[in-house]
């Protein structure tokens, strides 16, 4: 037999890709792939070697005839071809244990008996249906067919004759069973060296399958002027703080005010510590954040490099896409299916820089799936964790035990960035994770001028409306909105920002913001909220806490319920963002001595506020009522949210950040290693108490029939809302793809979804 012979089998169903093709594809993935990754020139030729192996023969199964009847449409058998190819390997080849490993689970993780984990091989594959494949097609078991394969590819590697050999070595068995693979190998790094090599060879053969073995993209080393502040042409110095941290060679905890360049101070940090290929993980709490930064870095660096890693992350590629075409132009099928690769592409291998939430990287200290393609990928990698005083104590203690980790495993830095992180949480990091090193603490220095302008800068005047609602001033909103003032709104719940949307009944450029809207119309309200043409925007926005972080959005006035002080400070900094408005309030005589603007913040909230602590809201509103009638800074603020704080964590609080910082997957990591392994329980634990469920409102049925008659799924998949699981009356007959529809909930795109029996009396049409 020869190349010819070789020449009938194909890889794929599309009669185009054959055998030779896609073997090829992915020989140079795995090159340019290896090229890409932070790697000694000494690593990257141990790998090379390897991978070229790998590569070479994890498909060589896809020769027996069960496999192309699969391919020729016929779904009767069960064959797994890579079980195959190892059996070919195990015959005629004398390759060590991590290759094979790689080659038997480039597509399915190992045997589990304990849980029901999709995607996993089973005792039986491994077993007897090994030997029944043998002997199904036994004429392919031949030496000659595998040195004929390794010469076509110029593979210099000695083939050798076993007898017919149908079963694995026991040995080797237990490396595919999850329950036996540390006592065949109780050395933690010989697991670690299977899982080096296994997601070596699964994102070669993903990135060759994609066609993106000639586009993966390589860091591109950040320069100053990729970062630095400029205007036609023209370059502007840092503030000293930004400078100071080009000087910084360690992890960093950066304490700023809002609207005083902490990313611009974070890419300072980048700067002096970047190295050769080394990954950038920008890290924030909201999809809407994460999808602004992307753009942001996608300026400092290029399109190609920077991705976003959310939840949300198939609707933000194909949004980014769809905008390449003009209407008449638009393939839907292509679109989608180009979105669904760089959602595949954004998990792997692939994008140096990527913008993510805390849940992604989570997900590889507790071990969910494809966590082992952060051993190459977190290597010397650089994490930015922005805002991260919005987690809960729960996720802070996973947080700091997973950095823990990740410095010890990767050699990883961390960069922490705050504006409204209280003095107990800065304690807890620095004793937590540096040992109690307040020097890894780096605020303004109010010595130098250029730093003391934005820690003495104050932006609002603060009135405290004691025992009313917003409700009781919506006379004042109509004057200032009148007067052609720009109005901020921010409530704590859905029904009050759709309420209070009814009865001020403002007729000019208005606009609801609050998780009770489509994905749809809220990429399209956030688009509108952060128009770059600031005259474009909406001159009111009634928003709930989905306005709170990290939305580029400038407003003259705001008037806000009460909220817990961290809350209250994010919220401050959506109004007047630079500090350079000064307006004087329309209700009351001010004397003012700043460049402030009236904030107007309300004791009482319309509607219920359960998710809050009542303990921190009455301690917020009793400091805040102190510095009612002022002008206020940062640090007027920072000093009420220390106080709110003083006592740190409540009890219940304290357990779940204990829960969290002794996780017992994080901390055993190393010890509880399984290469090919997974859990996928993982996202379960990290879930809001409070449980969500998507469903299609009543009176978009229509529409997304018609979408789906179109082939447009995922703009179907937009039209759905998430709702608390006992706000709908589900209909019995579900839509395509097991679709629920709400019978009671009705939806508009100006207001969001709302409850026709409990709402339609209030006016909601």
């Amino acid at each position: 037999m020869n190349n010819s012979y070789f020449d009938r089998f194909f890889a794929k169903s599309d009669g185009i890709t054959t055998l030779e093709m896609h073997t090829r594809h992915v020989i140079t993935a795995g090159r340019n792939l290896l090229l890409s990754l932070p790697l000694s020139e000494e690593e990257r030729i141990y790998w090379e070697e390897k991978l070229f192996r790998c590569a070479v023969l994890h498909d060589i199964g896809k020769i027996h005839r069960e496999f192309v009847s699969r391919l020729n449409g016929n779904r009767g058998g069960n064959i797994r071809h890579e079980l195959v190819s190892l059996l070919f390997c195990i015959n005629y080849l004398q390759l060590e244990d991590d290759e094979l490993f790689a080659i038997a689970t480039h597509h399915k993780g190992v045997v589990d008996t304990h849980s029901e984990t999709k995607g996993t091989l089973s005792p039986n594959q491994i077993s007897e249906y090994l030997e029944q494949w043998h002997d199904a097609d036994a004429s392919i078991f031949q030496r000659k067919n595998v040195l004929d394969w390794v010469q076509i590819f110029g593979l210099n590697i000695e083939t050798i004759e076993r007898g017919s050999v149908k079963k694995l070595p026991k040995e080797f068995m237990m490396l595919l069973n999850a329950k036996y693979q540390v006592k065949a190998l109780p050395e933690y790094k010989n697991r670690k060296q299977l899982s080096l090599n296994r997601a070596l060879l699964i994102a070669a053969d993903h990135l060759g399958s994609a066609r993106k073995e000639n586009d993966i993209p390589k860091y591109k080393q950040l320069e100053l002027k990729d970062f630095q502040p400029n205007k036609d042409g023209i370059y502007f110095p840092f503030r000293p703080f930004q400078e100071r941290l080009r000087q910084v060679k360690t992890d960093v905890i950066l304490h700023a005010p809002t609207g005083s360049g902490k990313t611009e101070a974070a890419l300072n940090w980048v700067f002096a510590n970047q190295t050769e290929n080394s990954r950038v993980f920008y890290l924030l709490p909201y999809t809407a954040s994460i999808n602004a930064m992307v753009g942001r870095l996608q300026a400092h660096y290029n399109e190609e490099v920077v991705t976003a890693l959310h939840s949300k992350t198939l609707d933000f590629f194909y949004e980014q896409i769809s905008e390449e075409y003009s209407n008449n132009e638009r393939d839907y099928q292509k679109i989608e299916q180009e979105a669904k690769n760089k959602k595949s592409l954004s998990k792997e291998l692939f994008y140096p820089i990527k913008v993510a939430t805390l849940q992604q990287i989570l997900k590889t200290s507790l071990k969910g799936k494809g966590w082992e393609f952060a051993l190459f990928d977190y290597k010397n990698a650089l994490f930015i964790i922005d805002e991260f005083h919005t987690y809960d104590a729960l996720l802070t203690g996973m947080l700091l035990s997973t950095i823990k980790l990740y410095r010890r495993l990767f050699n990883a830095q961390f960069f922490f960035l705050s504006a409204t992180i209280p003095d107990f949480m800065l304690e807890l990091i620095i004793d937590t994770i540096y040992e109690g090193d307040k020097g890894k603490l780096i605020r303004p220095d109010k010595m130098k001028e250029q730093d003391r302008i934005v820690l003495d800068r104050k932006r609002h005047q603060l009135y405290c409306m004691n025992n009313a609602t917003i409700g009781d001033e919506i006379g004042l909103i109509k004057n200032y909105l009148e007067a052609g003032r720009s109005v901020l709104i921010i409530v704590n719940n859905v029904k009050t920002a759709q309420k209070l949307y009814r009865e001020i009944e403002f007729e000019s450029s208005v606009q609801l913001l609050h998780s009770g809207f489509n994905k749809r119309d809220r990429t399209i309200i956030e688009k509108s909220i952060t128009n770059k043409d600031a005259s474009l925007r909406p001159q009111l926005l009634i928003a709930t806490q989905a306005v709170e972080v990290s939305l580029d959005i400038d407003y003259d006035i705001a008037f806000m319920e009460n909220a817990p002080i961290d809350a209250l400070i994010q919220r401050f900094g959506r109004i007047n963002r630079a500090g350079k408005k000064r307006i004087v309030p329309i209700d009351r005589e001010a004397n003012l001595q700043n460049d402030t603007v009236p904030v107007y913040v309300f004791e009482k909230s319309i509607g219920n506020t359960p998710f809050y602590d009542s303990k921190v809201l009455e301690d917020t509103w009793n400091e805040l009522s102190k510095l009612n009638n002022c002008e206020l800074g940062e640090d007027d603020l920072i000093n009420v949210c220390n106080l709110v704080y003083k006592d740190g964590y409540n009890e219940e609080q304290q357990k779940d950040f204990k829960n969290g910082l002794n996780n017992s997957i994080i901390n055993q990591f190393e010890g509880d290693w399984i290469a090919g392994h997974w859990r996928d329980w993982v996202e379960d634990i990290l879930k809001n108490n409070n449980q969500k469920i998507e469903v299609l409102c009543f009176n978009l049925q229509e529409e997304y029939k018609q979408k789906i008659v179109e082939r447009r799924f995922l703009e179907a998949n937009q039209l759905l809302v998430q709702v608390y699981n006992y706000e709908p009356e589900l209909s019995r007959e579900k839509l395509y793809g097991d679709t629920l529809v709400a019978i009671n909930l009705k939806y508009d795109p100006i207001v969001g979804y709302f409850s026709i029996e409990k709402d339609v009396d209030e006016g909601i049409v």
